[in-house]
């Protein structure tokens, strides 16, 4: 299992098995914290009565290290690892309030013979596991958990259906039936007894901001207090220990990272521009294209700049791979781009990458967001005509009376609503009007809202929020921990890279979820107002107030990747389509011109899914001898 997760730590790797014989640890490591320091992973407390294998930064060390250091402990090591254990020993659990930071750990108290496994609150770090014959086996990625049993699995229906229309599984779900994802903000305990049980230890708290904005801030004020809470989170993400990298893209939120990244930092800042298109965006002619606007903040800011092209013909072989790997149920094709960009960091000896996701999703950045708001306003103007037009939407005879009179602009999504409370994501990808056409509509309804809902855990303070912030909270709820983090954590510690999201550090997520609505879309003719208004005074109008690009075109739709897989042929001859519960004409209909779309999804599921039958994973066909242990598990940094 720890050598299938060498990738993630190529630095040094060990197991522990506990002295009681009920736990055994695999640990890799990427040395980021104390890099030359000989630690031995996993690590253990020197009297042997704790050990802990982690996989994360804990930003906030230094401090912690100063307070645990004033009650008597004593490190061997300049390194996260070793305040997080001796904290958890002396703490326990309250610890887990006191950290700044990303994580995914796995802490064996060896007197209590307890295990505690932890993910953190926005989930940049994984933790898959399952029970299996007596034994808990978990893992940072679902691979090792499925070739440690090297058998034929079952395919999970909802989360299948789920992967084709939001590119993700559900939350706390995967592909194969009975493997879980432990929760963002959760932790997973194993007692003497034996008896396992996940809760939640921490939520997210965006009400602490209400009595703030009710006092109608300027936007001045706000602007002010957004960059103190910038600087400081920025500040606690850039590695002291080793040289690192920062996107720039030449959207708003990377020239924002670089901004606060180079006021912080002690050298120049380096900073990538990754060209995955064969000419950079660009949506009207008198506005700067990507590459422009990257090199134009570059030089505001004075960093070393690098333009890199990520060519198609490099990103075959990740596909390939990728396809084989679709376990976890994300088979969003953005992976590759932002692998092809991870090994281009890797090939400039970086081990650190500060990465721009968040904003978007936060702060109503998508066009469908947008729209989302002006139905909104809408429903307020004029409830009963907004009811008339739901009516008509809802029904399947009246979108396509709509489509076909050029009126789709009226059309009110079918997923769109507020009982209960729904919106369709952007990583929604297909609809349920398509996926209909494939599957059975009571599957297709079972699936229907893993994302693009309420949070888990929040109904106390949903009322209080208006409907910008209640999607802002589902997005920080669900969608980033459990697709976009899933999505970079898969893709950049593949390349042993780790990817640092300042706009994900829980206080800043608090405070962009309580953002009233004009500070997300202004006068309603923009998106993310409020980050325009400061890149416009940091950097300039050229940047603020360009058209948004995403950063990975659709890999899967050029010609030379079409030639390389052969999408049709794979889909025509796959037997998923026979054992599972598809329509009969699935085969048919997926590779008509109008389902285009469904092509790679269906492809990476159908290749993975004779991984699952055949019970071959990468050629790993060794199982674990001992059948008398209680609790078994591996997990990696």
């Amino acid at each position: 299992m720890t050598s299938l997760l060498r990738h993630r730590g190529p630095d040094s790797q060990g197991i522990l098995v506990s002295d009681d014989g009920r736990v055994a640890l695999g640990n890799t490591r990427l040395a980021v914290t104390d890099p030359g320091a000989p630690i031995q992973v996993p690590l253990r407390t020197e009297d042997k009565a704790a050990a802990i294998s982690f996989n994360g930064e804990i930003y906030n060390y230094a401090s912690l290290r100063d307070d645990l250091e004033s009650k008597g402990v004593r490190f061997r090591y300049r390194t996260d690892t070793e305040v997080l254990l001796e904290g958890l020993r002396r703490e326990g659990e309250g610890l887990l309030g006191r950290l700044d930071g990303m994580w995914a750990f796995a802490y064996y108290d060896v007197p209590q013979q307890e295990l505690l496994i932890s993910r953190d609150l926005l989930g940049e770090r994984h933790v898959f596991y399952r029970v299996l014959d007596g034994e808990l086996i978990f893992a940072s990625e679902p691979l090792p958990v499925l070739a440690d049993a090297a058998r034929s699995e079952d395919v999970d229906l909802e989360g299948l259906v789920s992967a084709l229309r939001f590119y993700a599984a559900p939350p706390g779900r995967t592909l194969v039936k009975g493997l879980r994802r432990l929760r963002p903000g959760h932790n997973l305990r194993a007692s003497r007894e034996g008896e396992i049980s996940e809760y939640r230890y921490c939520r997210l708290h965006p009400e602490k901001w209400q009595d703030y904005f009710r006092a109608q801030p300027d936007l001045d004020a706000v602007i002010e207090t957004f960059e103190d809470i910038m600087q400081r989170v920025s500040l606690g993400r850039l590695p002291p220990d080793v040289p690192f990298v920062s996107t720039l893209s030449g959207g708003l939120d990377s020239a924002l990272i670089c901004t606060y990244a180079s006021e912080l930092g002690q050298q120049k800042l380096s900073t990538l521009f990754g060209q995955s298109a064969e000419a950079p965006a660009r949506n009207r002619p008198d506005e700067l294209d990507e590459f422009e606007a990257s090199l134009f903040t570059s030089k505001i800011l004075n960093t070393d700049h690098k333009h890199i092209n990520l060519n198609i013909s490099d990103c075959v072989p990740v596909l390939n791979r990728l396809s084989t790997d679709a376990f976890d149920g994300l088979i969003d094709p953005g992976v590759a781009s932002f692998e092809m960009l991870a090994w281009q960091v890797n090939r400039l000896d970086r081990k650190v990458m500060l990465i721009s996701d968040g904003p978007d999703e936060l702060l109503g950045g998508y066009n469908i967001d947008n729209r989302a708001w002006h139905l909104d306003k809408a429903k307020a103007r004029s409830p009963l005509g907004y009811r008339m037009r739901e009516a008509v939407s809802n029904a399947h005879l009246g979108r396509r009376l709509l489509y076909r009179l050029g009126k789709a602009d009226l059309i009110i999504p079918p997923d769109f609503g507020d009982s209960p409370f729904r919106f369709p994501p952007q990583h929604q990808a297909n609809g349920p009007d398509t996926l209909r056409q494939f599957f059975d509509t009571s599957l297709v309804e079972k699936s229907s809202f893993p994302y693009g809902r309420d949070g888990d855990d929040y109904n106390e303070i949903v009322d209080e929020l208006d409907p910008t912030q209640r999607r802002a909270l589902s997005y920080a709820a669900l969608s980033l921990p459990d697709m976009f983090n899933l999505r970079t954590d898969k893709a950049f510690l593949r390349a042993a890279v780790e990817c640092r999201l300042p706009f994900q550090a829980p206080e800043m997520v608090e405070f962009l979820i309580a953002l009233p609505a004009q500070m997300r879309f202004g006068d309603g003719s923009t998106t993310k107002y409020l980050m325009r208004k400061i890149v416009e005074r940091r950097i300039g109008p050229e940047v603020a107030h360009r058209s948004k690009h995403g950063f990975s075109t659709q890999l899967f739709d050029t010609p030379e990747i079409g030639r390389a897989f052969e999408f049709e042929n794979e889909i025509r001859s796959s037997l998923m389509f026979r054992d599972l519960p598809f329509r009969p004409d699935s085969q048919d209909l997926a590779c008509k011109p109008q389902f285009k779309k469904l092509q790679w999804p269906l492809f990476a599921l159908a290749r993975t899914y004779e991984q699952l039958r055949a019970g071959q994973y990468h050629g790993v066909n060794s199982k674990s001898s001992s059948t008398d242990k209680q609790i078994i598990n591996a997990v990696t940094v």
